[in-house]
């Protein structure tokens, strides 16, 4: 896909003096047309809003890298990259790492894609932050412990790591794991890995060999183009000042990646970029300020003010908002909802409810925000796919170009009704943001404010482009179908939005989609033939005449007179079944030469591995009469590997599908 914009808002008309100043008397210009103002990215990442691109493929963040500048995201942070067990089926699979390199066998993409998205995201002057697990690897299964209790480690580690896994077992120095379940006092939790109904192979942090791995896998990131790193479970991993188990982790391994990326980079106007999770507090007498020095922290507490609020539709409930923290607000990174929410069923139930707190929240001073884009299932979270598109909404990019552009504005919040308003303000520089916490709209959807800061005189709605009048310190506000407004001097109309029913699928018979320009027109061209024109809705049916060779392309170009030059393009795949067999098609034809394929199947008993396949045509398909499970996945080995026990799970499977149901009738596998 490819979109043209215009990163900066075009020049505007010039500020009138009079609009300025914190007086509340009427002697103001009510003539007022604008402020000259041009948005632009944050020059220092630590600055910017991130957006998480979670399990996305690398090929599908590059593509989708216009969207997301255009929504003034300074960065974005993608899943793990390191080589993920069982070639990452699963999004918890990026998890537990089998090394500590650049995967070469993982469904977000290879170390040359990624090479690629660092290179093109560059150029939008966006940072790609990675994930990063460095406190602990991969287990075989909750059922299998050493004999003091610790998790055994899954053993293709040693393929890619052969040192740590051929000490795993040591005492003293030389130990890559930690051996020390029944660790307490201060720093316990860095000498093992748990969490509710797993425990995973901890490691020993403090030895100099895996302190060297982890730097080296910070350096391979870097030397690819990465900007920053997320550190996964940063908490786990102890800290100098430590009362207990302290050792140099960080000042070898961050501050060394820090000193190496300067280095390498050769930039002066930013650093690298590096935050941890720390749910919940420190633990144990160690303190967030053992970690502020190296990296900037997780505040997964700061959000629940703002929830509450929408849940319980009262505004006043989100201006007791404030981060849980004890550090500096710059210092840390806070969100609507995480992966680990959504996955855990812990999240916003109303979906658009998570676009009102990310503008509640992204209004205030101080911090910056994970924007999670939603997975389309919760359960499975399919990976190397894009679940959802909410990010793409007018109202995220609005609230984060008015973030990057109040970066030290003081703040006053306040909220009358179900509105939360929080302006921001200075001598030179106002503006506001009212958020309307209902999800029912009311009979005219018009509601009138009052403020406490923000001077007299004329705002445009960043939302609709409506002209707004500061009288006496009061407004009426014509809300946008988010509820939200963004107040700002700046005179722009409201931005060109798409939305499109489904944005690419491989089908059946017929089709259904729609789609749906706000704020603008456009025309939309399927495949060659002649564009049409179009403003507001249209539904389409697709089939099998509308095809070229089974693909048929839909390209969709929009803009307004201020915001122009937008496109989108959109694949659909026609399926011809070839009857009597569940078809799988789009597989990597090199698995056929280069990799045994196994189906681990399963029904109403217990799964067991088989080859009750042919391939044809480029299809793998399994005969509908012969096969009697409901249910199965692809498992790829080894060329000529022989499975055993086809009873049990073969961990040497180098990568799987997730669950397939027979009644699919096919399953694309172009993801995996």
């Amino acid at each position: 896909m490819s979109r043209k914009f215009l990163l900066s808002i075009l020049p505007l008309f010039l500020l009138s003096a009079c609009a300025q100043g914190q007086n509340t008397s009427e002697n103001v210009d009510y003539d007022f047309d604008g402020d000259e103002y041009v948005d632009v990215m944050p020059s220092k990442t630590e600055n910017g809003n991130i957006f998480h691109a979670f399990c996305w493929k690398f090929t599908d963040i590059t593509a989708k890298l216009p969207q997301i500048a255009e929504q003034a995201f300074k960065s974005i942070q993608i899943s793990p990259v390191q080589q993920p067990k069982n070639g990452g089926p699963k999004w918890w699979s990026f998890y537990q790492p089998l090394s500590f390199s650049i995967a070469d066998n993982s469904t977000l993409g290879t170390k040359a894609e990624l090479t690629e998205l660092c290179t093109e995201a560059d150029k939008y002057g966006i940072a790609i932050i990675a994930d990063v697990v460095l406190n602990h690897m991969a287990n075989i299964d909750e059922d299998h412990l050493e004999p003091d209790g610790t998790p055994t480690i899954y053993p293709a580690v040693e393929n890619y790591e052969p040192y740590l896994y051929q000490h795993r077992n040591d005492s003293g120095s030389t130990a890559t794991f930690h051996h020390n379940m029944n660790a307490t006092g201060s720093g316990a939790v860095t000498q093992k890995y748990a969490f509710p109904g797993s425990i995973l192979p901890d490691l020993n942090t403090a030895n100099p060999y895996v302190q060297e791995r982890a730097l080296s896998l910070l350096k391979e990131c870097i030397d690819v183009g990465i900007d920053g790193f997320r550190l996964d479970a940063a908490k786990h991993i102890e800290t100098p000042t430590d009362p207990q188990y302290a050792s140099d982790y960080f000042p070898n391994v961050i501050n060394g990646a820090k000193k190496y990326y300067k280095t390498k980079t050769g930039r002066t106007n930013d650093t690298l970029y590096v935050y941890g999770e720390i749910l919940g507090e420190a633990e144990g007498g160690r303190k967030i300020s053992d970690y502020t020095p190296y990296i900037d922290v997780t505040d997964n507490g700061a959000k629940s003010s703002y929830i509450s609020a929408t849940a319980r539709k009262d505004a006043s409930v989100a201006t007791r908002g404030k981060y849980s923290k004890e550090c500096d607000p710059s210092q840390i990174v806070t969100w609507a909802e995480s992966h680990d929410d959504y996955c855990n069923g812990e999240s916003i139930a109303d979906s658009m409810s998570v676009n009102k707190v990310w503008a509640m929240m992204m209004a205030r001073k101080g911090g910056k925000g994970l924007y999670f884009a939603r997975s389309s299932d919760r359960d499975t979270v399919p990976v190397g796919t894009i679940g959802s598109y909410l990010y793409e909404d007018t109202s995220v990019g609005a609230i984060n170009r008015f973030h990057n552009r109040f970066q030290t504005e003081e703040e006053y919040v306040s909220s009358i009704d179900a509105n939360y308003i929080c302006e921001r303000y200075s001598e030179e520089n106002n503006g506001a943001v009212i958020v309307n916490v209902t999800t029912k709209a009311t009979v005219d959807n018009t509601v009138t404010v009052k403020f406490a800061k923000i001077p007299n005189g004329v705002y445009f709605d960043q939302m609709t482009g409506e002209k707004i009048e500061v009288r006496n310190r009061k407004a009426t506000i014509n809300f946008h179908a988010s509820k939200i407004a963004i107040l700002t001097r700046s005179n722009n109309k409201a931005r060109p939005y798409l939305k499109i029913s489904n944005r690419g699928a491989s089908f059946l018979g017929t089709l259904a989609i729609n789609f749906e320009l706000q704020d603008a027109t456009g025309t939309y061209q399927i495949n060659n033939q002649s564009p049409v024109s179009f403003t507001g809705k249209v539904n389409l049916t697709l089939d099998q005449s509308m095809a070229d060779n089974g693909n048929i392309i839909l390209k969709i170009r929009y803009g307004n007179e201020q915001f122009s030059g937008y496109e989108q393009t959109f694949k659909y795949t026609v399926v011809q079944l070839i009857e009597g067999y569940f078809n799988v098609i789009g597989l990597n034809p090199d698995y056929f030469t280069n990799n045994e394929i196994y189906l681990w199947s399963w029904g109403s008993g217990a799964g067991h591995w088989s080859k009750d396949y042919i391939i044809q045509d480029g299809r793998l398909l399994i005969n509908l009469t012969t096969f009697t499970d409901t249910s199965f996945l692809i498992g790829l080995f080894a060329k000529n590997y022989v499975i055993t026990n086809v009873n049990a799970w073969d961990s040497s499977v180098v990568k799987q599908t997730s669950d397939i149901s027979i009644s699919d009738k096919f399953f694309d596998a172009s993801n995996f």
